[in-house]
């Protein structure tokens, strides 16, 4: 798969440089970023951050490496970093070219000579290899020095190091410094061993001051960082001799350093789709099936999490979210293949069910989930469905998951934590002051932005089709009378959401339906899932009215509007503190997840025609240009609700990626198999047809 590439007249503009951000992850939850420029922009940023309890509790360990090449007498600065009021030094200015596909590698021009810096994270362990090569140079005869500083910082990847908060470096047994350097600090949980084939170790311990992070300072946070390194390493290049350094949590020996660059790329290789198609969506799919890699993770540092995985719901700062999983798992996993990650997921989270609700997330700070959600666990049922179509693997949701399945069923039914339960109309209802329980989450203190108390139509869309996927499970587990008794329910919630949601004036539903019996009428996209999911509700007609106001007045090249423009409350700007975001969260900002049921809904609605699968890759594709526009090879979480849409928020988010890939492999190219429920219906038929024939 070819490379992402940049060439000199983008690396050297500092103004385009400085946004387009690298990120390579380990699959525990640790991950390498930056920018292609090479300056830090945030906290977040770093060659090697760790995550001390995988895949949570992460810590900045190298930010980076101030590195410079001295030609004879003369120095070029690799490096850039950013100070108040200067950049500097400004190793941009030396670049010839950035390219970015296991990692991110630099090319700069350097009087006569021109080097090579690589940089990749190894999968599975906490180890990131730096590596550099002179590629050419008129003047052999003229040393080239290589000197590289390793910067390190110590911190949570949430905080910042200031006078006040600086960690005491200790470098132990400096006796073995010629090749090697074990460095700790007693306020970070994870040590750092460097390995690296230089000539010397000048040991020369400091501190830098005040980098300054700019993307921080836009979103209202603290914006300063102090960095500390223990010296210089110092190393000759000559043609044909790769140099550089292993910084790790374990000691790795630098003879290690080739074979840890050749198997991330043939891991990278191995995650390529296995279609022979080679067209622009095909090719899209592709590179979104290496990227929907960097969000799989396994939860060892979970007590008795042996094998158990989870999913990152973006990077830089996001952890494991049961919502953002569920809704992601066919992208990420199912099309991609990997049914036993999938499955593992499914078991993780199905182990941690409480009151029939799935954890909305796993937090850095702590061994205890939040439960704080009502749509995760009807996600989840959607999930395990989805499992069952790709894989055939039915005795899963047979044998292991039934009985959590039917917690969730009957713990909606009967009421649960948050106000969520059944109403005598058979639809859910959820919500209590100061929680926000669905996806639409901003919080500012006790300020829910978009509360949306009552019955919100997508958990209604979500609820009833898990009525039909359980009733078909139940089936499948030869209990006849539980799926009768679903199967009347989902007639009873299919009738009450037809009457109760439907907006005639707008021509399209109600996103809420107040326990008042308010109908919301704000055109929020949150009704397009019901035309997404496997088991539909509405009447043609109907559903093509919902999909012309989607699509007229929600739809954008970086997906749907949270809020359509003109509406009480819209904001089309995603920017300043984190007030004035959290009040764009959801009030007109653009999310690229949305996309998947839009695409998905308009082919169910429209029919599966050429004309409409040549409209649903029109939809999708302005995501291929976004993939070198911000997050190289992955999408954004959010964008700006007006134009131009610039893409905010986290640089790499799993539910973009995975509903982006999901349509794209499902509705454009065709290659989803058929739903269980599909598949029982044409068995069904088939014997009467013959039974027909005989007549």
């Amino acid at each position: 798969m070819d490379a992402i590439t940049f060439d000199t007249q983008t690396c050297t503009n500092l103004d385009k440089s400085i946004g387009l951000e690298w990120l390579c992850t380990n699959g525990l939850g640790s991950f390498a970023s930056g920018t292609v420029c090479g300056v830090n922009t945030r906290k977040y940023h770093g060659y090697l951050t760790v995550a001390a309890r995988p895949p949570v509790e992460r810590y900045v360990m190298l930010a980076h490496v101030e590195d410079r090449l001295w030609v004879g007498d003369r120095s070029y600065a690799l490096s850039a970093d950013e100070f108040p009021d200067v950049i500097d030094p400004s190793g941009y200015e030396n670049m010839v070219d950035f390219s970015y596909q296991n990692g991110p590698i630099w090319h700069y021009r350097c009087g006569a000579a021109l080097i090579e810096k690589s940089l990749v994270l190894a999968h599975g362990q906490d180890t990131v290899s730096i590596r550099y090569k002179l590629l050419e140079s008129s003047t052999p005869l003229e040393p080239l020095r290589l000197h590289v500083q390793p910067m390190l910082a110590g911190r949570h990847f949430h905080a910042t190091t200031t006078a006040g908060n600086r960690p005491q470096w200790q470098l132990a047994d400096r006796s073995s410094a010629r090749d090697s350097l074990m460095l700790s600090t007693p306020g970070c949980p994870v040590r750092l061993f460097i390995s690296h084939n230089a000539d010397r170790f000048s040991d020369g311990p400091c501190w830098w001051y005040n980098f300054t992070l700019r993307s921080e300072a836009a979103r209202g946070y603290p914006d300063r960082d102090d960095l500390w390194t223990p010296g210089a390493l110092e190393f000759t290049l000559t043609p044909g001799r790769s140099v550089g350094l292993i910084c790790a949590t374990r000691p790795v020996a630098f003879s290690e350093q080739d074979a840890i660059f050749a198997n991330v790329a043939k891991r990278t290789e191995s995650l390529v789709l296995k279609i022979t198609d080679t067209s622009e969506p095909a090719q899209l799919a592709q590179k979104l099936a290496v990227a929907a890699d960097q969000f799989v993770v396994s939860r060892a540092g979970e007590k008795n999490a042996a094998g158990k995985m989870s999913v990152i719901a973006g990077y830089p700062w996001f952890e494991d979210w049961g919502r953002d999983t569920f809704i992601s798992l066919a992208g990420l996993s199912l099309v991609t293949g990997r049914f036993e990650v999938a499955k593992s997921i499914l078991v993780t989270f199905a182990d941690h069910i409480r009151d029939g609700l799935v954890p909305n997330r796993f937090p850095d700070e702590s061994d205890h989930p939040d439960y704080n959600t009502v749509d995760a666990s009807l996600w989840f049922i959607h999930a395990a469905y989805q499992y069952w179509r790709y894989s055939g693997d039915h005795a899963l949701l047979r044998d292991y998951l039934y009985a959590p399945l039917n917690q969730i069923i009957d713990c909606y039914r009967a009421g649960t934590r948050y106000g969520i339960r059944m109403d005598s109309d058979g639809l859910i209802r959820a919500g209590e002051p100061g929680v926000q329980l669905t996806w639409m989450d901003a919080k500012i203190g006790n300020d829910v932005v978009t509360p949306r108390y009552g019955k919100p139509v997508e958990i209604n869309a979500l609820w009833f089709n898990a009525l039909k996927i359980m009733e078909t499970v139940a089936q499948l587990a030869v209990h006849s009378t539980r799926a009768t008794e679903l199967a009347a329910l989902a007639v009873k919630v299919q009738a009450a959401f037809g009457a109760r949601f439907w907006n005639p004036a707008a021509g399209c539903l109600f996103d809420v339906i107040t326990d008042d019996g308010y109908g919301d009428a704000s055109i929020r996209p949150n009704q397009i899932i019901s035309l997404g999911l496997p088991f539909g509700m509405l009447d043609s007609s109907k559903s093509r009215c919902i999909l012309n106001v989607v699509q007229g007045k929600l739809l954008t090249p970086m997906g749907l509007r949270t809020l359509a423009p003109g509406s009480a409350g819209y904001q089309g700007r995603y920017a300043g503190d984190q007030n004035a975001r959290d009040h764009a969260y959801h009030q007109g900002t653009v999310w690229p997840w949305l996309m998947g049921p839009f695409v998905t809904g308009y082919i169910k609605t429209l029919g599966n025609t050429p004309q409409s699968r040549a409209a649903a890759w029109g939809f999708l594709k302005p995501f291929a240009g976004h993939l070198t526009q911000a997050g190289l090879g992955s999408i954004s979480e959010i964008a700006d609700g007006d134009l131009l849409h610039t893409p905010r928020g986290c640089f790499a988010q799993a539910w973009s990626v995975a509903e982006v890939l999901r349509p794209l492999w499902e509705d454009v190219l065709q290659q989803a198999p058929p739903w269980p429920h599909e598949v029982a219906a044409k068995a069904k038929r088939a014997p009467m047809a013959m039974a027909g024939a005989e007549k």
